[in-house]
């Protein structure tokens, strides 16, 4: 085998192994309400859908708001994705919505999303 082949197999190879990690990660897909989206009618639950399954022994989801912290019931796994009731009262103003949870590969993941209530437009 020459050198360049040889090398351009070690290169192809190396980008494989950096790749596959990359691959296993979860990744959002979408969320309700939509990331900064503005609503006009409360919505009921939060929701945030991944390209796998949550990992439900480290998943949590919060709510804050104009007024402080929202109370959430306990986030479930539906489907791909991670969802809890909204059990508090919304006023108008904006919100972000903190989660965090694992996906195949195990990594801890944490970020957030904003969507605005406004109901009299």
């Amino acid at each position: 085998m020459n050198t360049k082949f040889r090398n351009l197999i070690s290169a192809a190879a190396l980008m494989v192994a950096i790749a596959i990690p990359l691959l296993a990660h979860m990744h959002v897909e979408k969320t309700a309400p939509a990331t900064d989206s503005t609503v006009t009618m409360l919505p009921k639950m939060l929701q945030v859908w991944f390209n796998q399954a949550p990992d439900m022994k480290v998943s949590k989801m919060t709510l804050t708001g104009p007024s402080g912290p929202v109370e959430l019931a306990a986030p479930m796994a539906m489907g791909n994705s991670l969802a809890a009731e909204i059990k508090g009262v919304l006023v108008d103003g904006t919100y972000t919505v903190t989660w965090q949870s694992a996906g195949d590969d195990g990594h801890l993941q944490r970020a957030e999303f904003k969507f605005t209530v406004k109901r009299s437009m």
